[in-house]
Protein backbone atom coordinates (compact mmCIF):
# COMPACT_ATOMS: atom_id res chain seq x y z
CA UNK A 1 0.00 0.00 0.00
CA UNK A 2 1.54 3.42 -1.03
CA UNK A 3 1.59 5.15 2.34
CA UNK A 4 3.03 8.63 2.76
CA UNK A 5 2.33 8.34 6.47
CA UNK A 6 0.50 6.04 8.87
CA UNK A 7 0.01 7.04 12.46
CA UNK A 8 -2.06 6.74 15.61
CA UNK A 9 -3.25 9.82 17.49
CA UNK A 10 -4.33 9.48 21.10
CA UNK A 11 -4.36 11.59 24.26
CA UNK A 12 -3.74 14.74 22.22
CA UNK A 13 -0.51 13.53 20.63
CA UNK A 14 0.88 11.24 18.00
CA UNK A 15 1.81 7.77 19.26
CA UNK A 16 5.34 6.97 18.16
CA UNK A 17 6.63 3.77 16.59
CA UNK A 18 3.38 1.96 15.81
CA UNK A 19 3.62 -0.73 13.10
CA UNK A 20 1.19 -0.35 10.23
CA UNK A 21 -0.51 -3.69 10.91
CA UNK A 22 -1.18 -2.65 14.52
CA UNK A 23 -2.60 0.82 13.88
CA UNK A 24 -6.24 -0.11 14.43
CA UNK A 25 -5.54 -2.17 17.52
CA UNK A 26 -3.37 0.54 19.04
CA UNK A 27 -5.94 3.23 18.26
CA UNK A 28 -8.68 1.15 19.92
CA UNK A 29 -6.53 0.46 22.99
CA UNK A 30 -5.49 4.09 23.42
CA UNK A 31 -8.94 5.51 22.63
CA UNK A 32 -7.61 7.48 19.66
CA UNK A 33 -7.77 7.16 15.90
CA UNK A 34 -5.60 5.83 13.07
CA UNK A 35 -4.66 8.01 10.11
CA UNK A 36 -3.67 6.48 6.77
CA UNK A 37 -2.27 8.96 4.23
CA UNK A 38 -2.27 7.24 0.81
CA UNK A 39 -0.46 8.60 -2.24
CA UNK A 40 -1.02 7.50 -5.86
CA UNK A 41 -2.90 4.30 -5.00
CA UNK A 42 -3.99 1.92 -7.75
CA UNK A 43 -7.55 0.64 -7.93
CA UNK A 44 -6.51 -2.78 -6.57
CA UNK A 45 -4.72 -1.10 -3.67
CA UNK A 46 -7.80 1.01 -2.98
CA UNK A 47 -10.03 -2.05 -2.90
CA UNK A 48 -7.59 -3.79 -0.55
CA UNK A 49 -7.61 -0.75 1.73
CA UNK A 50 -11.41 -0.61 1.52
CA UNK A 51 -11.69 -4.21 2.66
CA UNK A 52 -9.34 -3.59 5.56
CA UNK A 53 -10.86 -0.27 6.61
CA UNK A 54 -14.46 -1.21 5.77
CA UNK A 55 -14.99 1.65 3.31
CA UNK A 56 -18.18 1.98 1.30
CA UNK A 57 -17.99 0.69 -2.29
CA UNK A 58 -19.29 4.00 -3.71
CA UNK A 59 -16.47 5.85 -1.95
CA UNK A 60 -13.90 3.50 -3.43
CA UNK A 61 -15.45 3.97 -6.88
CA UNK A 62 -15.33 7.78 -6.59
CA UNK A 63 -11.70 7.73 -5.45
CA UNK A 64 -10.67 5.37 -8.25
CA UNK A 65 -12.37 7.45 -10.94
CA UNK A 66 -11.07 10.78 -9.59
CA UNK A 67 -12.26 13.95 -11.31
CA UNK A 68 -14.79 14.47 -8.51
CA UNK A 69 -16.26 17.84 -7.64
CA UNK A 70 -15.61 19.24 -4.15
CA UNK A 71 -18.25 17.75 -1.88
CA UNK A 72 -19.09 16.23 1.48
CA UNK A 73 -21.26 13.13 1.70
CA UNK A 74 -22.25 11.21 4.83
CA UNK A 75 -22.17 7.39 4.93
CA UNK A 76 -23.72 6.29 8.22
CA UNK A 77 -21.05 7.23 10.80
CA UNK A 78 -18.48 8.00 8.11
CA UNK A 79 -18.00 11.28 6.26
CA UNK A 80 -16.55 11.32 2.74
CA UNK A 81 -15.08 14.64 1.61
CA UNK A 82 -13.43 15.76 -1.62
CA UNK A 83 -11.36 18.94 -1.57
CA UNK A 84 -9.52 20.66 -4.40
CA UNK A 85 -6.41 22.21 -2.93
CA UNK A 86 -3.45 24.11 -4.33
CA UNK A 87 -0.22 22.35 -3.54
CA UNK A 88 2.01 24.52 -1.32
CA UNK A 89 4.84 26.11 -3.32
CA UNK A 90 3.18 25.42 -6.66
CA UNK A 91 3.09 28.22 -9.24
CA UNK A 92 0.54 26.50 -11.42
CA UNK A 93 -3.13 27.49 -11.57
CA UNK A 94 -4.28 23.87 -11.59
CA UNK A 95 -5.58 22.29 -8.41
CA UNK A 96 -5.28 18.76 -7.08
CA UNK A 97 -7.88 16.50 -5.55
CA UNK A 98 -7.70 15.22 -2.01
CA UNK A 99 -10.16 12.57 -0.81
CA UNK A 100 -10.77 12.12 2.91
CA UNK A 101 -12.80 9.41 4.60
CA UNK A 102 -13.37 10.29 8.25
CA UNK A 103 -14.82 7.75 10.65
CA UNK A 104 -15.18 7.55 14.42
CA UNK A 105 -11.76 5.96 14.90
CA UNK A 106 -9.97 6.29 11.56
CA UNK A 107 -9.04 8.78 8.86
CA UNK A 108 -8.04 7.86 5.32
CA UNK A 109 -6.70 10.59 3.03
CA UNK A 110 -5.84 9.99 -0.61
CA UNK A 111 -3.84 12.33 -2.83
CA UNK A 112 -1.76 12.14 -5.98
CA UNK A 113 1.53 13.49 -7.27
CA UNK A 114 3.37 14.36 -4.06
CA UNK A 115 5.22 11.55 -2.31
CA UNK A 116 5.07 13.49 0.96
CA UNK A 117 1.29 13.34 0.89
CA UNK A 118 -0.46 15.81 3.18
CA UNK A 119 2.59 16.90 5.11
CA UNK A 120 1.27 20.44 5.57
CA UNK A 121 -2.02 19.11 6.93
CA UNK A 122 -0.17 16.85 9.40
CA UNK A 123 1.86 19.83 10.56
CA UNK A 124 -1.33 21.80 11.19
CA UNK A 125 -2.81 18.95 13.20
CA UNK A 126 0.32 18.80 15.32
CA UNK A 127 0.33 22.55 15.91
CA UNK A 128 -3.37 22.66 16.85
CA UNK A 129 -2.91 20.79 20.14
CA UNK A 130 -3.52 23.83 22.33
CA UNK A 131 -6.55 24.98 20.35
CA UNK A 132 -8.37 21.84 19.27
CA UNK A 133 -8.69 18.27 20.52
CA UNK A 134 -7.09 15.86 18.10
CA UNK A 135 -10.01 13.95 16.66
CA UNK A 136 -10.76 12.61 13.18
CA UNK A 137 -12.92 15.68 12.48
CA UNK A 138 -10.00 17.89 13.54
CA UNK A 139 -7.97 16.29 10.72
CA UNK A 140 -10.72 17.19 8.27
CA UNK A 141 -10.75 20.72 9.68
CA UNK A 142 -6.99 20.98 9.11
CA UNK A 143 -7.43 19.79 5.52
CA UNK A 144 -10.22 22.32 4.86
CA UNK A 145 -8.28 25.11 6.55
CA UNK A 146 -5.13 24.37 4.53
CA UNK A 147 -7.13 24.28 1.28
CA UNK A 148 -8.94 27.55 2.12
CA UNK A 149 -5.63 29.28 2.92
CA UNK A 150 -4.18 28.05 -0.38
CA UNK A 151 -7.17 29.40 -2.27
CA UNK A 152 -6.85 32.75 -0.50
CA UNK A 153 -3.11 33.05 -1.21
CA UNK A 154 -3.55 32.22 -4.90
CA UNK A 155 -6.48 34.66 -5.09
CA UNK A 156 -4.32 37.45 -3.65
CA UNK A 157 -1.60 36.66 -6.21
CA UNK A 158 -4.17 36.77 -9.01
CA UNK A 159 -5.53 40.11 -7.77
CA UNK A 160 -2.01 41.58 -7.76
CA UNK A 161 -1.59 40.41 -11.35
CA UNK A 162 -4.93 42.01 -12.24
CA UNK A 163 -3.77 45.29 -10.69
CA UNK A 164 -0.66 45.18 -12.89
CA UNK A 165 -2.84 44.49 -15.93
CA UNK A 166 -5.01 47.48 -15.06
CA UNK A 167 -1.95 49.74 -14.95
CA UNK A 168 -0.83 48.38 -18.31
CA UNK A 169 -4.29 48.90 -19.82
CA UNK A 170 -4.47 52.52 -18.76
CA UNK A 171 -0.91 53.18 -19.86
CA UNK A 172 0.41 53.82 -23.33
CA UNK A 173 1.04 50.19 -24.22
CA UNK A 174 -1.23 47.83 -26.08
CA UNK A 175 -3.81 45.84 -24.06
CA UNK A 176 -2.40 42.50 -22.89
CA UNK A 177 -5.49 40.49 -23.79
CA UNK A 178 -3.64 37.16 -23.82
CA UNK A 179 -2.45 37.74 -20.26
CA UNK A 180 -5.99 38.73 -19.27
CA UNK A 181 -7.35 35.46 -20.67
CA UNK A 182 -4.61 33.52 -18.88
CA UNK A 183 -5.44 35.22 -15.59
CA UNK A 184 -9.15 34.67 -16.18
CA UNK A 185 -8.53 30.95 -16.64
CA UNK A 186 -6.54 30.86 -13.39
CA UNK A 187 -9.27 32.71 -11.50
CA UNK A 188 -11.91 30.32 -12.82
CA UNK A 189 -9.80 27.33 -11.76
CA UNK A 190 -9.48 28.74 -8.25
CA UNK A 191 -13.20 29.52 -8.18
CA UNK A 192 -14.13 25.95 -9.03
CA UNK A 193 -12.08 24.83 -6.03
CA UNK A 194 -12.95 27.63 -3.58
CA UNK A 195 -16.67 28.28 -4.08
CA UNK A 196 -17.85 24.81 -2.86
CA UNK A 197 -15.84 25.16 0.36
CA UNK A 198 -18.52 27.10 2.25
CA UNK A 199 -21.31 24.53 1.54
CA UNK A 200 -18.92 21.75 2.60
CA UNK A 201 -18.20 23.46 5.91
CA UNK A 202 -21.91 24.14 6.46
CA UNK A 203 -22.78 20.45 5.97
CA UNK A 204 -19.99 19.45 8.32
CA UNK A 205 -21.18 21.93 10.96
CA UNK A 206 -24.68 20.49 10.72
CA UNK A 207 -23.30 17.06 11.73
CA UNK A 208 -21.30 18.30 14.71
CA UNK A 209 -22.86 18.23 18.18
CA UNK A 210 -23.19 21.51 20.02
CA UNK A 211 -20.68 20.26 22.60
CA UNK A 212 -17.89 20.60 20.01
CA UNK A 213 -17.88 24.34 20.58
CA UNK A 214 -14.21 25.07 19.83
CA UNK A 215 -14.19 22.95 16.68
CA UNK A 216 -17.38 24.67 15.50
CA UNK A 217 -15.69 28.04 16.02
CA UNK A 218 -12.69 27.00 13.94
CA UNK A 219 -14.91 25.60 11.19
CA UNK A 220 -16.89 28.86 11.10
CA UNK A 221 -13.55 30.66 10.72
CA UNK A 222 -12.76 28.43 7.72
CA UNK A 223 -16.23 29.22 6.35
CA UNK A 224 -15.57 32.94 6.76
CA UNK A 225 -12.26 32.64 4.87
CA UNK A 226 -13.95 30.64 2.12
CA UNK A 227 -16.74 33.19 1.71
CA UNK A 228 -14.28 36.06 1.63
CA UNK A 229 -12.17 34.30 -0.99
CA UNK A 230 -15.26 33.55 -3.06
CA UNK A 231 -16.28 37.23 -2.95
CA UNK A 232 -12.78 38.31 -4.00
CA UNK A 233 -12.81 35.83 -6.87
CA UNK A 234 -16.15 37.16 -8.07
CA UNK A 235 -14.75 40.68 -7.95
CA UNK A 236 -11.67 39.52 -9.85
CA UNK A 237 -13.85 37.95 -12.53
CA UNK A 238 -15.79 41.19 -12.91
CA UNK A 239 -12.55 43.17 -13.20
CA UNK A 240 -11.17 40.82 -15.83
CA UNK A 241 -14.44 40.91 -17.76
CA UNK A 242 -14.28 44.71 -17.65
CA UNK A 243 -10.69 44.66 -18.91
CA UNK A 244 -11.68 42.40 -21.80
CA UNK A 245 -14.56 44.73 -22.66
CA UNK A 246 -12.20 47.70 -22.44
CA UNK A 247 -9.73 45.93 -24.73
CA UNK A 248 -12.50 45.20 -27.22
CA UNK A 249 -13.65 48.82 -27.05
CA UNK A 250 -10.11 50.09 -27.63
CA UNK A 251 -9.67 47.76 -30.60
CA UNK A 252 -13.02 48.90 -32.01
CA UNK A 253 -12.04 52.54 -31.46
CA UNK A 254 -8.75 51.98 -33.24
CA UNK A 255 -10.54 50.29 -36.12
CA UNK A 256 -13.00 53.18 -36.32
CA UNK A 257 -10.11 55.64 -36.45
CA UNK A 258 -8.47 53.66 -39.24
CA UNK A 259 -11.75 53.45 -41.14
CA UNK A 260 -12.28 57.19 -40.65
CA UNK A 261 -8.79 57.92 -41.96
CA UNK A 262 -9.35 55.65 -44.96
CA UNK A 263 -12.70 57.32 -45.64
CA UNK A 264 -11.14 60.79 -45.49
CA UNK A 265 -8.40 59.64 -47.84
CA UNK A 266 -10.99 58.25 -50.25
CA UNK A 267 -12.89 61.55 -50.13
CA UNK A 268 -9.72 63.46 -50.97
CA UNK A 269 -8.98 61.05 -53.81
CA UNK A 270 -12.54 61.44 -55.14
CA UNK A 271 -12.22 65.23 -55.06
CA UNK A 272 -8.95 65.03 -56.94
CA UNK A 273 -10.47 62.67 -59.49
CA UNK A 274 -13.38 65.06 -60.02
CA UNK A 275 -11.00 67.96 -60.59
CA UNK A 276 -8.87 66.01 -63.05
CA UNK A 277 -11.97 64.80 -64.90
CA UNK A 278 -13.44 68.30 -65.00
CA UNK A 279 -10.31 69.91 -66.41
CA UNK A 280 -9.94 67.10 -68.92
CA UNK A 281 -13.52 67.72 -70.15
CA UNK A 282 -12.95 71.49 -70.29
CA UNK A 283 -9.79 71.08 -72.36
CA UNK A 284 -11.38 68.44 -74.59
CA UNK A 285 -13.91 70.86 -76.20
CA UNK A 286 -11.31 73.41 -77.50
CA UNK A 287 -9.09 70.54 -78.53
CA UNK A 288 -11.94 69.05 -80.56
CA UNK A 289 -12.66 72.34 -82.35
CA UNK A 290 -8.99 72.99 -82.96
CA UNK A 291 -8.56 69.43 -84.21
CA UNK A 292 -11.35 69.86 -86.75
CA UNK A 293 -9.92 73.14 -88.01
CA UNK A 294 -6.48 71.65 -88.22
CA UNK A 295 -7.45 68.90 -90.69
CA UNK A 296 -6.41 71.10 -93.70
CA UNK A 297 -9.17 69.97 -96.04
CA UNK A 298 -9.47 71.95 -99.26
CA UNK A 299 -13.22 72.44 -99.17
CA UNK A 300 -14.06 73.98 -95.80
CA UNK A 301 -16.45 76.97 -95.76
CA UNK A 302 -14.67 78.68 -92.88
CA UNK A 303 -11.37 78.88 -94.84
CA UNK A 304 -12.69 81.70 -96.99
CA UNK A 305 -14.77 83.38 -94.27
CA UNK A 306 -13.38 86.53 -92.78
CA UNK A 307 -14.73 85.71 -89.31
CA UNK A 308 -13.80 82.02 -89.40
CA UNK A 309 -10.77 82.29 -87.17
CA UNK A 310 -12.39 84.54 -84.51
CA UNK A 311 -15.48 82.32 -84.63
CA UNK A 312 -13.37 79.22 -83.84
CA UNK A 313 -11.64 81.00 -80.97
CA UNK A 314 -14.94 82.21 -79.51
CA UNK A 315 -16.45 78.72 -79.93
CA UNK A 316 -13.58 77.10 -78.01
CA UNK A 317 -13.79 79.67 -75.21
CA UNK A 318 -17.57 79.29 -75.06
CA UNK A 319 -17.44 75.50 -74.71
CA UNK A 320 -14.71 75.74 -72.09
CA UNK A 321 -16.59 78.43 -70.14
CA UNK A 322 -19.89 76.54 -70.14
CA UNK A 323 -18.21 73.36 -68.91
CA UNK A 324 -16.34 75.30 -66.24
CA UNK A 325 -19.57 76.83 -64.92
CA UNK A 326 -21.33 73.47 -64.91
CA UNK A 327 -18.53 71.72 -63.01
CA UNK A 328 -18.18 74.63 -60.62
CA UNK A 329 -21.87 74.45 -59.69
CA UNK A 330 -21.52 70.74 -59.04
CA UNK A 331 -18.55 71.52 -56.77
CA UNK A 332 -16.19 69.47 -58.87
CA UNK A 333 -13.83 72.41 -59.12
Amino acid sequence: MPLADASVWADGARVAHVPVDLLHETAAERGGFAWFDLVDPTEDELRAAAAELELHSLVVEDIAQRGQRPKLEPYDRTVYCVVHRIRPGSDESSTEEVHAIVGPSSVVTVSWGDAAGLGEVRRRVEEAQERLPRTPIAVLHALLDEAADGHADRTDAARERIAQLEEAFFGEGDPQTVEVYRTMREVLAISRAAEPMSPIVERLLARLPDAELELRRHLRDVDDHARRTSARLQGAQRLLTGLLQLAAARVAERQNEEIRAMTEQQIVQNDQTKKVTSWAAILFAPTLVAGIYGMNFRHMPELHWLLGYPFAIVLMLLFAGVLYVVFKRRHWL
